[in-house]
């Protein structure tokens, strides 16, 4: 069976068939709502009555300049735990507000997606906690690879299937309470592997890798999603596309700086962070070049930039197992 988590890379492994999700102790478990339907229905966007807590200071003095957004990011650190663990944590996606996550661990190749929250930046996470129900009728053996949109309201992931994976949402009305029964989006999936998926603008636009060029080879694509909240067929992110593989997609504030994963020549491992800009939401997208900060020798997935676009968050085994990293920019 095919990894949800990794390219078909040099150096990487497939993961094992997963019949359940095991391993998190005594994890407090984020359970999901049983009063939506199932596989099908509606693809389209929740209601969105969250706000984001307020993460400003609480003293008279006004905030510090923002970060340069013209200099590079610093070399990535580790988020630590109890976010990162012995096991591999395969990917992450936050609120604006970065005060909840979500990413998906392997343990014992099986893989679940948690949920942990924060009270600021500068606070540790909470224990994180599984959230269940998202494989809930349907015919699914493990989920990964999180997306969450910035309201929190909406989680796209995938979900697998022996030697297929599709895309996957769930959703819930304000950001407190547990996500509904989770929906196949079927405008995205075919016969093969379809994973990584990312969104843009709340969820205006869903990107995510495929394998439906042929092959085990993947690409980039994405989806729009039209005025009634459903996402319609997607199209090959051509500008971008390589002879190699490429997955794991985290956008600038703006949506004109695309942040990436590929094993093509010009990087320094199996997989590194490139990057892309464009003129207007409308262009496509320039060359991309590798981000050498933020790569190393082993394997590197961009995974989420923050509102302010001070903070990149990637994930990277440079430490021996896939652990979620975060960059800053001065």
């Amino acid at each position: 069976m095919r990894a949800l988590e990794r390219l078909t890379l040099a150096g990487s492994t497939a993961l094992a068939a997963c019949n359940a999700i095991v391993g998190f102790g005594d994890l407090e478990r984020v359970t999901g709502s049983t009063e939506q339907g199932g596989d099908g229905g509606d693809d389209g966007a929740s209601q969105r009555d969250a706000t984001p807590a307020d993460d400003a200071p609480t003293s008279d003095a006004p905030p510090g300049p923002p970060c340069d957004p013209a200099l590079p990011f610093g070399a990535p650190t580790a988020l630590g735990a109890p976010v990162n663990s012995t096991s591999g944590e395969q990917f992450a996606s936050f609120t604006a507000d970065e005060l909840t996550i979500v990413f998906s661990r392997r343990v014992d190749f099986n893989e679940t997606i948690l949920l942990a929250t924060r009270a600021s930046r500068q606070a540790p996470f909470s224990a994180p906690a599984p959230i269940d129900g998202l494989t809930q009728g349907l015919s699914v053996t493990s989920v990964g690879l999180p997306a969450l949109t910035a309201d929190g309201l909406m989680l796209f992931y995938s979900g697998e299937s022996g030697d297929d994976a599709d895309i996957y949402t769930a959703s819930r009305a304000i950001a407190t309470a547990p996500f509904g029964a989770p929906r196949r989006l079927t405008r995205l999936a075919t016969p093969q592997v379809e994973t990584y998926p990312a969104v843009m603008h709340d969820g205006a636009e869903l990107w995510f890798t495929s394998e439906r060029l042929g092959g085990i080879t993947r690409h980039l694509f994405r989806s729009v999603r039209d005025d009634i909240g459903d996402y319609q067929a997607p199209t090959l992110v051509a500008e971008l596309r390589s002879s190699n593989n490429e997955a794991g997609v985290a956008f600038s504030p703006d949506g004109l700086t695309v942040y990436f994963g590929s094993d093509r020549p010009g990087g320094l491992g199996d997989s590194d962070v490139w990057v892309a800009t464009r003129a207007t939401l409308q262009a496509a997208f320039g060359q991309a070049t590798p981000v050498t900060a933020l790569n190393s020798a082993r394997t590197e997935f961009p995974t989420w930039v923050s509102p302010d676009g001070c903070r990149l968050y990637l994930v990277s085994d440079r430490a021996g197992s896939m652990d979620v990293f975060v960059a800053t920019r001065p």
